[in-house]
């Protein structure tokens, strides 16, 4: 079982236990053996992205700024669900909903993205260690490129229980789901860099490479991040490949071609993760 501290000061839970924080600032998520069931909000941009875990929950919907929740149980745990659309403004709406109107413990975004390392191949998992916004650029003003003005870094980082169950969760699902997971061969921890473009040139693709060197390129993580980090939420970004952004072929024609697959592979974690939590 995982369990929520709400409400400390980041100081003070520092010094209790086993905690771990999220993002730059504020709480985590813990293990120990009881305590109440959770409530977690599910973010995926695009409807792909959340019609496997949206087909097994049962209960209610709620229209909010022009977007579907959907609340239900689900694996013992509330869940709430909802597609909130591509790119960062609209991830970060969406976020921001979750944890103050539905006042989720935890926050989970699923989805497909474009791999940019060699040993990351179309169909892998990648779970986030830290996300950053590669489209940031306040150069100008002597921040460092990715780095928002007045944020004290670049990168927000994933809450640590929540990336070791996600590990889990893909061995898991390697083990249970032997046909749907057949095409991916591996789950890689690492950075994930958000913007708002689909990368899908050769030349944008190395220039973010070589300024992150991130394991997969995206248009929402980093922007539910942050907005979870600061509000002392516990996250985490999964992405399933379903090109490479442009490194060979269009990215277009392969994320038309892969990225259903890619989607429910992604959520089919997001399944067990609930079990395991």
């Amino acid at each position: 079982m995982i369990s929520i501290i709400k409400n400390t000061a980041r100081a003070d839970i520092l010094k209790i236990g086993k905690i771990a924080c999220c993002g730059n600032r504020g709480i985590s998520i813990y293990l120990h053996d009881g305590g109440a069931d959770m409530r977690i909000g599910i973010f995926g941009a695009v409807q792909q992205e959340v019609a496997l875990i949206q087909e097994q929950l049962q209960g209610s919907s709620i229209q909010k700024a022009n977007l579907i929740f959907y609340e239900g149980k689900l694996h013992n745990h509330e869940i709430v669900l909802v597609c909130g659309g591509v790119g960062k403004v609209n991830a970060a709406l969406c976020t921001q909903i979750l944890i103050s109107e539905f006042k989720v413990d935890a926050l989970i975004n699923t989805g497909a993205g474009g791999g940019t390392a060699d040993n990351i191949e179309v169909f892998d998992m990648v779970i986030s260690t830290d996300t950053v916004q590669h489209d940031v650029d306040a150069t100008a003003f002597g921040c460092p490129r990715g780095l928002v003005p007045n944020m004290d870094s670049a990168f927000w980082r994933a809450d640590e229980n929540l990336r070791n169950l996600a590990m889990k969760a893909f061995a898991l699902c390697k083990e249970q789901y032997a046909d749907e997971m057949k095409n991916c061969e591996q789950a890689v921890e690492g950075r994930i860099a958000s913007g708002d473009i689909f990368v899908a040139d050769a030349k944008l693709r190395e220039k973010i490479i070589k300024e992150f060197e991130p394991l997969c390129v995206e248009m929402e993580g980093a922007a539910i991040a942050q907005t979870a980090a600061v509000n002392n939420v516990p996250f985490i970004i999964l992405r399933c490949i379903s090109d490479n952004a442009g490194k060979h072929a269009s990215a277009k024609i392969a994320y038309d071609e892969f990225s259903k697959e890619a989607a429910k592979i992604s959520a089919l974690i997001v399944l067990e993760m609930l079990k395991l939590l």
